[in-house]
């Protein structure tokens, strides 16, 4: 049943491919904006930037779901079309292209561009709902937010990183997991609940991971596969690794603590209500994070990899929650008082 279910998939691929030939630039674009780590360097700020509380419910939707959707991919075992035609014989009959998005490392189901960005821009979608007038105008963000999710599920399909199945299943999880962890902001939570949290999602991954292979399963199948069929060595990216997104969650859950219970937090305003000041925030934490993230990580070792992706993002709530309100709070008062 699996194998019909991968060959229609494949079929699905290779007729997106031949009819939306030429506008492949433009699916590799959305599926960016599907990545989740767009959400932390795009969505959240831009969530913050409208409501200090909305950005700490797309991080924190963010980062759980990331999570879960790790574990699920270890134990549903998903294959990915880019690897699965070659192991079957199928790659000349279908003469499949790849891209430099296709060769992702984990295992294929559930999509995590359509789970996590699915469930982190949930918030927004009801946030923008509740405040626009009654009538048609009211489901625009509704509309808005299938299309775009639509859009990152084709691209997933048509670049050969996922089924057609994996992707309906990531969008229906990330609905469900919006529409139910939205409500559970740790706002109000000690840092010590963060720390915890962050904790307990390496933690449990790797005793996830070391349960698993004592069993004697094999969860490095997927790395094997990827490195094995893809087209170029260098699409081979350490961040699409499993324990890359691990790091990547308990990295920003730990910084969202750090965040919220450092010094500087206490003394910034509140929501400001000047369109101005939050408009130059949200570029001035786009800068900061575009910095941050440019800087090269070792590859060499895997340790030093993941302890780093855990700290560079551990930074990300900082930059946003208190850097770039701290540095445009000082501009502002530097030209008040030269003003004066």
């Amino acid at each position: 049943m699996m194998d019909e279910l991968h060959r229609a998939g494949v079929a699905l691929a290779a007729y997106l491919q031949e009819h939306l030939h030429g506008t492949e630039e433009f699916w590799l674009w959305v599926t960016y904006l599907g990545d989740p780590g767009f959400i932390f360097l795009f969505y959240f700020p831009l969530a913050y930037a409208l409501q200090h509380q909305l950005g700490v419910t797309v991080l924190w939707l963010a980062a759980i779901s990331e999570w879960l959707n790790v574990v699920f991919k270890w134990f549903l075992f998903g294959e990915r079309p880019f690897w699965w035609v070659y192991d079957n014989g199928l790659h000349d009959i279908y003469n499949l292209k790849q891209f430099p998005s296709t060769c992702e490392t984990g295992p294929g189901s559930p999509s995590g561009h359509c789970m996590i960005t699915g469930a982190a821009l949930w918030p927004i979608v009801m946030f923008c709902t509740a405040r626009l007038p009654r009538g048609m105008i009211r489901a625009l963000p509704l509309i808005l937010y299938s299309v775009l999710m639509g859009g990152i599920a084709v691209s997933r399909l048509l670049i050969l990183a996922h089924f057609s199945h994996q992707v309906v299943a990531g969008l229906l999880t990330g609905i469900l997991l919006g529409y139910f962890l939205q409500r559970n902001t740790p706002l109000g939570r000690s840092f010590a609940f963060f720390a915890w949290s962050s904790l307990c999602l390496l933690l449990g991954a790797v005793l996830i991971y070391w349960g698993m292979s004592a069993f004697g399963l094999d969860l490095s199948w997927s790395i094997h596969l990827a490195n094995k069929w893809c087209s170029k060595a260098e699409w081979i990216k350490p961040e699409t690794r499993p324990f890359s997104s691990v790091t990547r969650s308990a990295g920003n859950v730990l910084g969202l603590g750090f965040a919220l219970h450092c010094p500087i937090f206490r003394r910034l305003p509140r929501d400001p209500q000047m369109p101005l000041s939050r408009l130059v925030g949200l570029l001035m934490s786009f800068l900061l994070l575009k910095l941050q993230q440019g800087l090269p990580l070792p590859s060499s070792s895997p340790l030093l990899y993941y302890l780093l992706n855990l700290l560079r993002h551990c930074l990300c709530p900082l930059i946003v929650i208190n850097l770039s309100p701290y540095l445009i709070r000082d501009l502002y008062l530097g030209a008040v008082r030269r003003r004066d």
